[in-house]
């Protein structure tokens, strides 16, 4: 079979969580078809990364947008109001790519479309089998957004966002043979009100053999750690929500406790955060397992955001025991008190932190319960295996595809 995936951003490196499934998905499919990635890059010093792509047998077709990782600014909202699209799927519309895919598309028996964003260039019909892995349900996170904010301008701009995402989400949904969706919350939400015709659960994962548990030579600390891209507003949120809200109560327990805020793209506000005793902000790390095999605790104190966390899962596999919030660990076959413990009020999650930290029977038995969980469900080997049977099932239903 002959695939074609749609990408908004280069899949490598993998420094976020939509470019780890993605890189792990495109290599599972690479393993037993032929493929050709299509996809936007923000920048000539990621063309040293192509090498990767292509060492894996995947034929790279680049399309550079600079500035690929600026947020949403003035463009894309008064571009956004004028097509009726959201605003970042006005960010990914570039003619260049409309092109690309339409000399494409008569090669390929499949097209794998890796993120919400790019279904744009997709409609009904075109003679192909065409996949979308949604990742989110964009709509849900831009609702949550709409929530949090009190400045009444944009308040305003992100209602009409929610709108148009919703609208653009349900309308995509019908131009796709296959949904795939990161958890069952999210399965329901494009079966039941975007009436998709055929969704289906194709979990996050986890690379099991790279994060794993911490070498014998690592000495744990009296220290909490965060691991996500600053740059997204659900992080950034949570980061200073945490330290505002959560932390001095911690600190009247744990007075010299310590706390990494390990990802890339911190904004200032939150690389101000270091200014405060026993608070460090790292920005973009070569390697982020030990900032968290030293922590006691792994929080995740998000508000608003959706589909599933990979950095949850990692922890898991790490046996680092989690705080997340109940918002933070949706999608994951997680309980309270088995695998990790969940709070959802400032004063809940302290004293879940404070428990943990007094505690290290408790801490042990929640990362043992957490590791056989993402061992059982979550490994991307499995996952991939997941994803080819769905391709195979598709050839089924599509017996003139060649296979």
């Amino acid at each position: 079979m002959k695939i074609l995936i749609l990408s908004a951003r280069l899949p490598y490196p993998y420094n976020t969580g939509s470019k780890i499934r993605s890189f792990q998905l495109m290599g599972a499919l690479a393993s037993r078809h032929q493929v050709t990635l299509l996809s936007f890059y923000g920048d000539v010093e990621e063309e040293v990364h192509f090498k990767v792509i292509e060492k894996m047998g995947i034929r790279l077709v680049p399309i550079l947008r600079k500035k690929i990782d600026a947020s949403v600014g003035i463009k894309e909202v008064l571009g956004g109001m004028v097509s009726r699209r959201p605003f970042t799927v006005t960010k990914y519309h570039d003619n260049r790519m409309s092109t690309a895919l339409k000399e494409l598309l008569d090669d390929h028996d499949v097209v794998h479309c890796a993120h919400v964003h790019m279904a744009q260039y997709l409609s009904k019909g075109l003679g192909i089998i065409k996949v979308l892995d949604a990742q989110n349900v964009e709509a849900q996170i831009a609702e949550r957004l709409v929530h949090f904010e009190t400045n009444p301008i944009k308040k305003v701009l992100l209602s009409w966002n929610s709108m148009a995402m919703h609208r653009f989400e349900m309308s995509i949904c019908k131009a796709f043979d296959l949904v795939l969706t990161v958890s069952a919350q999210d399965c329901n939400c494009y079966t039941q009100l975007y009436r998709a015709k055929n969704a289906r659960v194709l979990e996050n994962g986890v690379d099991l053999n790279f994060f794993g548990k911490a070498p014998a030579a690592i000495e744990e600390r009296l220290k909490l750690v965060f691991v996500g891209m600053m740059g997204w507003m659900p992080n950034s949120d949570g980061v200073k929500y945490f330290v505002s809200k959560i932390l001095p109560t911690i600190k009247k327990e744990f007075p010299s406790i310590e706390i990494d805020f390990v990802g890339k793209d911190p904004p200032e506000d939150v690389r101000k955060l270091s200014e405060i005793s026993g608070v460090r902000v790292t920005g973009t790390v070569d390697d982020v397992r030990p900032y968290v095999w030293n922590s006691q605790v792994y929080i995740v104190p998000l508000r608003f955001g959706g589909g599933t966390r990979l950095k949850i899962l990692e922890a898991f596999s790490m046996q680092i025991p989690v705080v997340s919030t109940s918002l933070g660990c949706e999608g994951i076959e997680c309980r309270h008190e088995k695998e990790l413990l969940i709070a959802d009020t400032a004063s809940e999650f302290a004293d879940a932190v404070i428990r943990l930290l007094r505690d290290p029977a408790l801490r042990a038995e929640l990362s043992k319960n957490a590791e056989q969980l993402v061992k059982r469900y979550y490994g991307w080997q499995s996952l991939g295996e997941k994803l080819l049977q769905y391709y195979d099932d598709l050839a089924v239903c599509d017996h003139h595809l060649a296979r």
